[in-house]
């Protein structure tokens, strides 16, 4: 994951602490939304990436983290948003979370192949046409 996280900071101008606590949670929201089948086997290509969701993606919004917004980003909108939200309250600007999705997606890709990544982002309502 840390060659990731030096892709992240170098697209996003992010600190290597805030790409690692944004990385984590949209690789939480993969865990948590994505078909289980298929995050496993996207997961097992790409090393710590388990261990990083568990680590950092469940701060933030739901456990007080996002505010009203955070709270119905979570509960009535579903996941991706529920994760804007809070890679937002973890300080990210949304040019800095449209760099850290594109990185995160072109290094899975590379890493596990486009069409592994195409199946997995196809699991998780809303998040498929930006793949």
């Amino acid at each position: 994951m840390q060659e990731l996280i030096e892709r992240i900071v170098a697209a996003s101008g992010l600190s290597p602490e805030k790409a690692e606590k944004g990385l984590g949670i949209m690789l939480n929201l993969i865990q948590t939304q994505g078909n289980q089948n298929k995050v496993q086997e996207l997961f097992d290509k790409l090393p710590g990436a388990a261990e990083l969701a568990l680590a950092q993606g469940g701060d933030g919004a739901g456990k007080g983290g996002g505010g009203l917004l955070g709270m119905l980003a979570g509960g009535m909108m579903g996941g991706p948003l529920a994760a804007i939200s809070k890679l937002s309250a973890a300080g990210l600007s949304m040019d800095q979370i449209k760099a850290l999705g594109t990185t995160t997606l072109d290094y899975a890709k590379e890493k596990a192949g486009a069409p592994l990544v195409k199946e997995v982002a196809g699991s998780i309502p809303g998040l498929s046409g930006y793949v």
